[in-house]
């Protein structure tokens, strides 16, 4: 039978493939996830194999309890239970026996057949696929075999029959993977393998060795020799199968990161690689320094790991070449080393490493570490971090900590050579050390505090001195906090975030305070202008009452005197009705109540109340009205709006002229217009127009009065319901002003309008 299997990350399962299909259901495809799993517990294999006995396996599985996180595998390595490649021989057997997932599906008769077969053929032109498979074997009748089974799922299949020249095709022709018998005639299959796994051109062929000879000692040299798998002659087709589609959803899943791989022990370089090969597919080795610094100006890796002592060139000098080279001199280097001293880790440090590992290590720590290492690099904060030290090592040290937790840093050797990068760098903090030439941390601090554009910027304090009076000298010259060496990252990097949190909060504050500080002067000067605008009504007022109560006039002048106060009275009380409307907007205190309400109605209303005042000048107003606009408004406030700009159209609108009011759907909007035929607005003057007590050069047509709020008012009020206000006028040929306001989100013909 056909089939194929479940994947995950980039890959998507063929189970997964027919659900989304909908030729199986979740429930189905989960009962056969169950069957496929039956017989292949990790802690049954390993007693077939004998690799393991009952007892071992239910004190492991003891050990497990409440360890959700620990899988079996890992758990039975770390109690010494089992080894390294006794653990990955013991996948390749479960994956061997993976009954394959398409099968399930016909046996349960969840699908046919002939769907199997016609899903089986689409979905593996979709599937990522490992193409090039380069067979070493020297029997004919093996190859023959093999290059028929690969070819019928699609594979190229190239062949060799001694390790030489299958090493010389593996350069050249790139294979994806390379299955190797052990016994060759010129070397066997494991120094094939190691060969390949250390060239640098073919470092990231997926290895698989097949062998009749099981014995631990033989599977022990495959997995040392960095092998991915191991198969035992005869080699079963469906186990085979299985083997390569393991090989492609790993290699689905794996990070694209270089990692360059350094050690004289084949051992070691054997056991890193299983560690990280599981994750990272690009991955090279190295057995000294000397080759590590030259392959890793070829290949740039991403992160080194590096051994100490090596032949020819040991680590911390190979750490040492890579930092003084511009191509290499930022690439982490990670030292794993079975001997970690307090003083090797100086020296390591000295010689540019970030971190150290000590052999041996747990199983899956490395692998932890390096995608922190790798995800933390993509993250990227917008603080600068200044650091002053004349230590290359605390500057080192200090780097990489920032650098892997996103900051951005700048180094200086002294307090000099600090103050010159203020100005171009602009840091978020300064972390210095005390004592340092030339320029010590504390007049370094002290010339900070002096500048009024960096005194705010938080200054921790580095010193080695458990002297207190060093430590109350910093805080005197303004340092805001102190760090002692040793310093321990964790500490360092909480006092770096609670510092910039709180010049953040500083900040905050300054710039509300500014805001005060300009709503208070424009009240300033809104109270100014209101004061200048009640002025005049008012001495006019005051000057016709004393008129009126010190002089003997005639009836008519008395009513014409009257009508001038009641004039003048009005007014005020216009403007201090609109001084109220806007101030109550400001501060946030009217509540609209809004309701669903066709506008077209409203504003037909407030045309036929602006009519009588357009007769009186001999001004038409004409409306196009749409139905169907529907918006969640506060019907007075509203209607104020349309007031203002109706009566904005009329002052400035000369007699015998025409005023047209247009209201139309405009999207997911309802737009307002009122064109008038007035003298126009200047371009360089419109910007104003919306603001409080704006004064334009035009006037109004026939001497009418304005207070210079009624534009602003109508401005805030349509923004309160989400909408928008706007001009376009063009001098001479009169204005266009509009608003526009949100739709309710269901819009239907019944008006809710008042007529």
């Amino acid at each position: 039978m056909i089939a194929a299997f479940i994947g995950k990350g980039n890959h998507v399962g063929f189970g997964e493939h027919l659900v989304s299909k909908g030729l199986i259901t979740k429930e189905q495809h989960e009962f056969a996830q169950r069957v496929q799993n039956k017989h292949r517990l990790l802690g049954e294999i390993a007693v077939e194999v004998n690799y393991l006995s009952p007892e071992k396996v239910n004190e492991i599985s003891d050990y497990l309890e409440g360890k959700p996180d620990v899988m079996f595998g890992e758990a039975a390595v770390s109690l010494g239970y089992l080894t390294s490649s006794q653990l990955k021989y013991l996948l390749d057997i479960r994956t061997r026996r993976k009954v394959r997932i398409g099968d399930i599906f016909v046996q349960q008769k969840f699908i046919t057949e002939g769907i199997l077969h016609q899903e089986v053929m689409s979905y593996n032109e979709k599937r990522h696929k490992l193409k090039r498979i380069l067979i070493c074997d020297p029997s004919p009748t093996v190859s023959r075999i093999l290059d028929k089974w690969l070819g019928k799922w699609g594979y190229t299949v190239l062949h060799a029959t001694m390790g030489k020249d299958a090493l010389e095709t593996a350069r050249n022709a790139k294979p994806d993977i390379l299955m190797t018998s052990v016994l060759l005639a010129d070397m066997d299959g494991y120094t094939l393998c190691h060969n390949v796994l250390t060239d640098h051109l073919t470092a990231n062929v997926r290895t698989i060795i097949i062998s009749s000879d099981v014995t631990p000692q033989n599977i022990e040299n495959a997995f040392e020799s960095g092998v991915n798998h191991f198969l035992k002659k005869p080699v079963i087709e469906s186990e085979l199968i299985n083997v390569l589609f393991q090989l492609e959803r790993e290699e689905s899943e794996k990070k694209p990161e270089k990692i360059l791989i350094v050690d004289d022990s084949a051992g070691a370089r054997a056991v890193i690689h299983m560690e990280l090969s599981s994750t990272w597919s690009n991955i090279y080795k190295a057995e000294n320094g000397l080759d590590a610094v030259e392959k890793a100006r070829l290949i740039k890796p991403d992160i080194i790991t590096m051994d100490v002592e090596m032949p020819v060139m040991g680590g911390l000098e190979a750490c040492k070449r890579l930092k003084e080279d511009p191509v290499t001199e930022n690439i982490p280097v990670l030292i794993i080393t079975a001997s970690d001293t307090p003083t090797l880790r100086i020296k390591g440090f000295e010689a540019g490493a970030v971190e150290y590992f000590t052999k041996p290590f747990t199983p899956g720590r490395l692998t932890g570490f390096l995608r922190m290492l790798v995800e933390a690099r993509k993250i990227i904060k917008k603080e600068k971090i200044l650091v002053a030290d004349d230590s290359g090592v605390t500057r080192h040290i200090m780097r990489y900590f920032f650098k892997k937790n996103g900051y951005n840093v700048e180094m200086a050797p002294d307090g000099e050579a600090a103050l010159k990068l203020l100005p171009g760098f602009k840091p978020d903090i300064i972390v210095t050390d005390c004592f340092m030439p030339k320029m010590d941390g504390f007049a370094l601090t002290a010339r900070v505090r002096e500048m009024k554009e960096y005194r705010h910027v938080p200054i921790i304090m580095v010193t080695a001195s458990s002297n207190k009076s060093d430590v109350l000298h910093g805080l005197a010259a303004g340092a805001n906090d102190y760090i002692v060496k040793p310093f321990d990252e964790s500490e360092l990097l909480a006092r770096i975030g609670t510092h910039l949190r709180n010049k953040e909060l500083y900040e905050e504050l300054l710039k509300e305070k500014e805001g005060l500080r300009a709503v208070n002067a424009e009240k300033d000067k809104f109270l100014s202008i209101a004061a200048h605008d009640l002025r005049n009504p008012l001495s006019s007022i005051q000057g016709y009452a004393r008129l009126l109560h010190e002089g003997d006039h005639d009836a008519a002048t008395a009513k014409k005197f009257l009508e001038i106060i009641i004039d003048a009275s009005d007014g005020m009380l216009k403007l201090l009705e609109d001084l109220l409307d806007i101030s109550k907007i400001e501060v946030g205190a009217v509540l609209l109540q809004r309701r669903p309400l066709d506008l077209a109605p409203v504003v037909q209303n407030r045309v036929n109340l602006a009519d009588v005042v357009a007769k009186q000048k001999e001004i038409a107003i004409t409306c196009s009205l749409s139905r169907g606009t529907i918006v969640d408004m506060d019907k007075h406030k509203m209607e104020q709006v349309i007031d203002n700009l109706l009566s904005n159209a009329i002052k400035f609108t000369m007699p015998n002229k025409h005023i047209h009011v247009l209201v139309e759907n405009a999207g997911s909007f309802v737009k307002v217009s009122i064109r008038d035929e007035g003298v126009g607005i200047p371009a360089e003057e419109q910007p104003r127009l919306f603001k409080p007590f704006s004064r334009t050069t035009v006037r109004p047509t026939g001497n009418e009065k304005s207070t210079g709020l009624g534009l602003a008012i109508a401005h805030k009020i349509v923004n309160a319901h989400g909408g928008e206000i706007g001009v376009e006028s063009k001098v001479g040929s009169g204005s266009v002003f509009f608003f526009t306001l949100p739709k309710t989100s269901t819009q239907n013909d019944h008006l809710n309008g008042y007529g």
